[in-house]
């Protein structure tokens, strides 16, 4: 009996110490109506890539750019909440119509930052799923190629106002 009852509250305890699961659906959707949750734009009347932030609240963050989206998980009381990040693999989408069955994982992205493409709010911090699509993209419109842990507030703040000192490719 004893061992039945050591055995019944270690797998309570066990039951216990688990995370919540994460019940957002893994594909994201950006709507007509839907503003950007940092600067209240519309969305989908902005060129370039864009960007979704799941957090531990089961709450999905939508945002006009991938800029954006970076500002907001970087901060760090941000940072704790954001269970996963979703951007648009422009290797695999229009400029200007991003397509949203083109999510990826955030952090397997590679990134092209200080190119000439035009996006909402500042320099586009352009996504792609693959490399070679990402150094095609940089050798034709300028910028640098990043990793996701290269992105910093400091790096995105560096080239605000138009500032595009990484003209060439990685």
């Amino acid at each position: 009996m004893r061992t039945f009852l050591f055995l019944a509250a270690g797998l309570m305890l066990a039951g216990c110490s688990e995370a919540p699961a994460h019940n957002v659906s893994p594909i994201a959707q950006i709507e007509q109506q839907d503003r950007c949750h940092l600067c209240g734009m519309v969305v989908i009347q902005q060129p370039g890539p864009k960007g979704t932030a799941d957090l531990a609240t089961e709450q999905r963050l939508k945002f006009c750019s991938t800029r954006d989206l970076f500002e907001f998980a970087l901060q760090p009381d941000n940072r704790r909440q954001v269970v996963q990040l979703l951007v648009h693999d422009m290797g695999s989408s229009d400029w200007f119509r991003p397509d949203d069955e083109q999510f990826v994982d955030a952090e397997s992205a590679w990134y092209v930052y200080g190119s000439n493409r035009k996006a909402a709010m500042g320099p586009a911090l352009a996504t792609f799923a693959h490399q070679k699509a990402a150094q095609a993209f940089a050798d034709q419109y300028g910028g640098r190629l990043f990793q996701f842990d290269d992105i910093s507030l400091e790096l995105l703040r560096s080239h605000k106002g138009g500032q595009h000192a990484a003209h060439q490719g990685h």
